[in-house]
């Protein structure tokens, strides 16, 4: 006579799989995580090894984030059939990393996609590079490796005409940050909660358009903030402040951190590591040589 499973029996077993799915469920979903995390690190660092072998065919000189044609830093400059003539970072190091995908995060929802409504802005990506500005709003000084090219004439220091500095001129290699990883579905969470694109303005992204793709300022223009080690809601003079706090307004500036608290870097020696944001500028009033986007500190 054959005998079945008595219904405490049956509990018991699946009261037991109930447990050990409890165990197991968190520890594939953190090996999945630290999986997604060693990629993008290995993105940012080979990104970063493309701009090492730029540097080398540019008399030592990074390339800027953002390059008009005719240098002025004009943001809206098209040929007659409404082609874009700004030169971006990403397609000036295409060359030597030889993949798109590279740009993308694996645990950006939004990276490599374009948005068809503002298609002109380009595709998103998930990194950005170090173009921090000193001095706003009384002449810009580009402190950062990667920046913007001119912009209309405010940059008056550092190089800021062009763009980007020489390598010689970054006094800390190993400790200065040359791309740090922000997401796209970060920066499109900013804009649906401040309304829309800085200042006002209607479309466009700052994932993808051009002057938006580099960590320029100190907790101002939303997206584009540097860490400041501390959070902060002070208003700042731009349309980032306006709906309450945004990402960039804590200790992790515009950084994505979303690897348990950690973001992906790349320094401009060429090395790369996963670390707290906020521990990139700890405190940028009282221990300003201890900030990592200052190349020139």
């Amino acid at each position: 006579m054959k005998r079945a499973f008595t219904l405490i029996e049956l509990l018991v077993v699946i009261a037991i799989i109930a447990i050990l799915a409890a165990i197991l469920f968190p520890v594939f979903a953190q090996a999945k995580l630290a999986a997604k995390k060693t990629q993008s690190l290995s993105n940012v660092k080979q990104i970063g090894l493309g701009v090492q072998m730029y540097l080398g065919d540019s008399d030592d000189r990074y390339l800027p984030a953002f390059s008009p044609p005719d240098g002025t830093g004009d943001w809206a400059q098209y040929n007659t059939s409404g082609v874009d003539l700004h030169t971006l970072w990403t397609i000036n190091v295409q060359p030597y990393i030889k993949s798109i995908n590279l740009f993308s995060s694996p645990v950006d929802s939004q990276g490599g996609k374009v948005d068809p409504s503002v298609s002109w802005a380009g595709v998103h990506i998930s990194y950005s590079t170090n173009g921090w500005l000193t001095g706003w709003n009384n002449g810009f000084e580009l402190h950062g490796p990667m920046g913007i090219r001119g912009w209309s004439g405010w940059l008056n220091g550092a190089d800021g005409a062009n763009g980007s500095l020489n390598s010689g001129q970054v006094s800390q290699p190993a400790d200065t940050v040359l791309l740090a990883e922000r997401d796209s579905d970060d920066v499109a969470a900013y804009q649906n909660a401040h309304g829309g694109p800085c200042c006002g303005g209607s479309g466009g992204t700052y994932s993808a358009f051009g002057p938006f793709s580099v960590f320029t300022d100190q907790q101002e223009w939303g997206p584009t903030s540097i860490p400041n080690g501390a959070p902060t809601t002070a208003p700042g003079n731009g349309k980032a402040h306006a709906g309450g706090v945004g990402f960039n307004e804590g200790p992790n500036g515009a950084v994505s951190a979303k690897f348990s608290g950690q973001g992906n870097f790349v320094f401009t020696d060429g090395h790369a590591k996963s670390m707290v944001p906020s521990a990139t500028n700890p405190n940028q009033q009282a221990t300003p040589k201890l900030n990592k986007w200052d190349a020139l500190r």
